[in-house]
């Protein structure tokens, strides 16, 4: 049984293809991790040495602290470090992180609000149904007897709302956690750090919002067991993907990457990478002029069409790119009514009749008819006689999008 995890979990949700890549297949990224990330790991890790040195009563100057974080930023990096935002420097980010911890410093020495009793800190939870979930507390203070302190520090560039915080899944295990763990607290603050701002966002759970919590947490965990078991990880697109670490092996961005050498070259018998960008280019510039083209230049199209959806189903590519534009394949199963020279198509017209269906359904349309057959109110036997008069088609469709 997988031990799951909030970073886990979000994984899946942000993107299923991600999820398999990362933890059912185990496979190591071959774009390197993004400078945010970066950052905040070193930003977390230097505050976890200044707390581990003020549990020993060690108060560290400001310059040592920054000292520690210039050290342990020369030791971590790495070149294949991704800066993302163009406009922006590796330097740039460095500099954030520092003024982060100088107003961290600033706002809490001497560090002695509470006492920590746990720094970095592995919890195990339990959840129903035999589910275990673990999470590391940055930091864990005690503040008073039966009054104990979870401590988030969050690097992210703007600050959410106070509804997030009190909704939000990472904050509720952590409280859960600890009450399993110290069944004899009674309060549980639950503080996020948004250090870029020197802001504070604390919220705490009550037991019916950590009841619907787990309730919600374990029915994901089932979302994803089971799209293990029918290995269903499609991919799933969002701004998001501009910070993924395997960008370049996801077949939505993987012809972007194909002429590095640490990338599979996808070519095949229909056509090579390049001359697919190529064929994109070719697709747009026809599309443009398509207004004023003659019958002849609209086969033209077909055929660029269909050669590229060729080189998608055969490499495994959901998107091609081309100097300027993107084309990306989208393929759908359609259902088809019986066209009226069909007779199936005044049985099928019969059997709604009898079903009292007919009325509501007012004329044979097809869209109409799918969204029937999606909904809750027909049972499974009419749902199965429907379909047996609807002929599937499966459509693949391209669209070309401005990079």
């Amino acid at each position: 049984m997988p031990l799951y995890s909030h970073s886990r979990l979000g994984t899946y949700e942000n993107c299923p293809f991600q999820y398999k890549l990362r933890y059912v297949d185990k496979i190591k990224p071959i774009l390197g991790n993004s400078i945010e990330s970066f950052m905040g790991s070193m930003v977390h890790d230097s505050l976890e040495w200044l707390y581990k040195l003020a549990q020993d009563s060690n108060i560290v100057s400001k310059e040592s602290l920054i000292k520690k974080y210039d050290d342990l930023w020369s030791e971590n990096w790495k070149e294949n470090i991704r800066v993302v935002k163009k406009e922006l420097t590796a330097d740039n980010f460095k500099d954030t992180g520092k003024t982060c911890l100088e107003m961290y410093y600033d706002r809490y020495h001497p560090f002695d609000q509470a006492i920590t009793i746990g720094l970095e800190e592995r919890m195990i939870i339990e959840l129903p149904e035999d589910k275990k979930m673990q999470g590391y507390i940055d930091r864990l203070d005690k503040i008073a007897d039966g009054h104990l302190s979870v401590h988030d520090y969050k690097t992210s560039n703007r600050v959410p709302p106070q509804a997030k915080a009190d909704q939000d899944r990472q904050l509720g295990l952590y409280a859960l956690a600890v009450h399993q763990k110290y069944p004899e607290i009674k309060k549980i603050d639950l503080v996020w750090h948004y250090v870029r701002f020197d802001e504070e966002v604390r919220s705490s759970r009550s037991e019916k919002q950590l009841d619907l919590m787990v309730e919600n947490t374990v029915n994901l965990i089932k979302d994803v067991e089971k799209a293990t078991d029918l290995k269903n990880f499609p991919t799933k697109t969002s701004i998001l993907c501009n910070w993924c670490e395997f960008k370049a092996q996801c077949p939505e961005y993987s012809h972007q990457y194909a002429s590095q050498k640490e990338v599979p070259v996808l070519d095949t018998t229909t056509m090579t990478a390049a001359q697919a960008a190529e064929t994109v280019d070719k697709l747009i510039e026809l599309r443009e002029k398509k207004k004023t083209l003659s019958a002849d230049m609209n086969a033209m199209i077909e055929t660029l069409e269909a050669k590229l959806l060729t080189y998608s189903k055969e490499s495994g590519h959901n998107s091609v790119f081309g100097k300027d534009y993107k084309a990306s394949f989208k393929s759908s199963e359609s259902l088809r009514m019986p066209d009226k020279k069909d007779l199936r198509r005044y049985e099928l017209e019969s059997l709604l009749k009898e079903m009292d269906l007919w009325d509501k359904l007012q004329e044979m349309s097809a869209y109409k008819l799918k969204s029937m057959l999606k909904s809750e109110k027909l049972t499974y036997e009419q749902k199965e006689q429907l379909s047996e008069f609807m002929d599937k088609e499966d459509k693949t469709k391209i669209s070309l999008k401005k990079l």
